[in-house]
């Protein structure tokens, strides 16, 4: 029989601890926030870029670039938890659209460096751009995450 999660409770009383757990409408505007982030990169980028598998590898090259830094391939496939051989045909395929690098690594011939091209970087950050500001809209309406937000810190903290 198939696990579903990592931790099953098999005991019958998964119920007991509910209380210490978000409430539906902060699980709602997190679904629709994943919802509508997953149909913008469908929009954005190509369908191997955006698939489970893709995306893992864009998002650790981009937080890889943003600090500067070069990836390997066995740190990029720790990263994301994918095998090799997945990692490295992800990377032929991001390769070829000019979103990632492959460089020898100066220090080491026998490493290959991997980065998130400039024109990957500018994509990556026009995604995540267009995310802040759908959320920014939603917030002026008084919807998403951030203006749930607002609200949670207005019943915490009052209306400071």
């Amino acid at each position: 029989m198939a696990v579903f999660f990592n931790d099953p409770k098999r005991n019958g009383d998964f119920l007991a601890d509910w209380a210490d757990r978000a409430g539906d409408e902060v699980i709602g505007a997190l679904l629709e926030y994943e919802r509508s982030a997953r149909a913008l990169r469908y929009q954005m980028f190509d369908p191997n870029v955006v698939n489970d598998s893709g995306w893992l590898l864009a998002q650790d090259l981009f937080a890889a670039y943003l600090k500067g830094e070069k990836m390997r391939t066995r740190k990029l496939c720790a990263a994301s938890g994918l095998p090799q051989t997945t990692v490295l045909r992800y990377l032929d395929h991001l390769e070829r659209l000019e979103f990632v690098r492959r460089e020898g690594d100066p220090d080491d011939s026998r490493v290959t460096l991997i980065r998130l091209t400039d024109w990957g970087a500018y994509w990556m950050r026009e995604y995540y751009s267009r995310v802040l500001a759908s959320e920014e809209r939603s917030a002026a309406k008084g919807e998403g995450l951030f203006a749930l937000r607002r609200a949670v810190a207005r019943k915490i903290f009052g209306d400071a």
